[in-house]
């Protein structure tokens, strides 16, 4: 990954982020955090990780993000200086389901009695 493609990802995380935390809809308003952005290496699509706290409907921020992602790509090209704006793509993070799923197999693991400890 080069460094320019770096450095949009940086960008475009801190806009989509600034965006978000701006929106009024009750579906995500304070509920998720961006938590990582890919670009496509023709600059052409940009998809946006995000995580939503524990308890929050997924599938309603989801749904609201996607409701959003006209007025949100509209920030980020008024912000950027890129001659095609990236068209963005919301996707939960893996990497947060995938640490939920670690961290509930170590609380079984821990809860289950050693026989050595007797």
């Amino acid at each position: 990954m080069s460094g320019r493609t770096r450095k949009i990802e940086s960008q475009l995380k801190e806009i989509v982020s600034e965006e978000v935390a701006t929106l009024s809809d009750p579906r995500i308003q304070g509920l998720m955090t961006v938590t990582g952005v890919r670009v496509s290496p023709d600059l052409a699509q940009a998809t946006v990780f995000y995580s939503v706290l524990a308890g929050a409907d997924a599938q309603e921020a989801q749904e609201g993000l996607h409701s959003a992602a006209g007025r949100i790509q509209a920030a980020v090209g008024a912000q950027t200086r890129l001659k095609r704006i990236p068209r963005l793509r919301f996707e939960p993070d893996p990497v947060v389901e995938q640490v939920a799923r670690i961290e509930t197999a170590l609380r079984e693991v821990g809860s289950v009695d050693d026989p050595h400890e007797r």
